[in-house]
Order: C-alpha cells, then sequence, then structure tokens
C-alpha cells in the first residue's frame, strides 16, 4: 500500500514542483522590469512600480522643471512633469516575459500610444515600443537602468 501511494503521487509532486518553479520564476520576471531608468538623453529619470493592476512609469526626476505644456486638457498644461504617470494598463505575459496592453503619455505632443515594454542586454535596457493600432506603426524608446552611484545630487529634492 505505500509502495502504491509513492508511485501514485510522485508526478503530484514533480508537477508541483515544476509550477511552484515557474510561477516563482514569472513573479521574478515581472519585478525585473521595477526600478530607476535613464530616458534616452539622460536627462530624466522614470521609475516602473508594481501596482494592483500591473505595473507603471511615473517620472521623478529631470533636468530642468518643465510642465505639461502639451496636454491636450488646457487646465493640466501648467502641472509640473515630474511625478505623472505616463505609462499604465499593462498585463503581464509570462511566456514571452513583457508587459503588453499598456497606454504611454507622450509629453512632447500631449498625445497617448498603445505600448508594450520589454528588456534587453541581460535587464539593463527597458524597450518601450509605443504605438498607433498596430506595433509595426511605432517608435522604441530605450531606457538605461540607473545604478545607484549615477544618481544626480538633486534626485528626491523639491
Amino acid at each position: 500500500m505505500t509502495r502504491f501511494i509513492n508511485l501514485t503521487m510522485k508526478p503530484f509532486f514533480i508537477a508541483l514542483l515544476i509550477l511552484t518553479g515557474t510561477m516563482s520564476a514569472s513573479a521574478q520576471s515581472q519585478t525585473e522590469y521595477h526600478g530607476l531608468w535613464w530616458n534616452e538623453d539622460r536627462s530624466g529619470i522614470v521609475e516602473l512600480v508594481a501596482t494592483e493592476s500591473g505595473i507603471e512609469g511615473i517620472t521623478r526626476w529631470g533636468k530642468k522643471p518643465d510642465t505639461d505644456r502639451n496636454n491636450p486638457d488646457p487646465e493640466l498644461r501648467n502641472r509640473s512633469l515630474k511625478g505623472i504617470t505616463f505609462l499604465w494598463g499593462f498585463s503581464y505575459d509570462a511566456k514571452k516575459n513583457r508587459w503588453k496592453g499598456g497606454k504611454v503619455y507622450d509629453p512632447n505632443n500631449g498625445k497617448t500610444y498603445d505600448a508594450k515594454l520589454s528588456l534587453a542586454k541581460g535587464g539593463t535596457i527597458l524597450k518601450m515600443r509605443g504605438y498607433i493600432g498596430v506595433s509595426l506603426f511605432g517608435r522604441t524608446a530605450e531606457f538605461e537602468r540607473v545604478a545607484a552611484d549615477e544618481l544626480p545630487v538633486s534626485f528626491g529634492v523639491e
């Protein structure tokens, strides 16, 4: 009887181990995106943070104070770009280790685009693809992960 239980339980435990490993790898992959990232010309820092619904991108620092002057809503044109959420609405695709189905707000023109996020170069580069309708028709921006010793002196100062 004991031998029968061991033989029938073995596949169950193997499946449980595989499932647990996959779930923890998936969770770990999702958190690889979190943290601080330089924009393309290193004039600003954005932060990717976990939310109840997935992940969001928030502006945290800029070389010069700037306002959201191109926002289509006239009432928001005087707000600071620091602290605004410009990436939202993503869902995680564990098979491809990327975030998809999200939106990106471009303060340079006041427009919002569909977007997806992926990592490159061992997680040191974040690729954000903004597009209209089909990702073929879009542009990819690359963000470099901020190292702790690279934070500007004025980072976090109001």
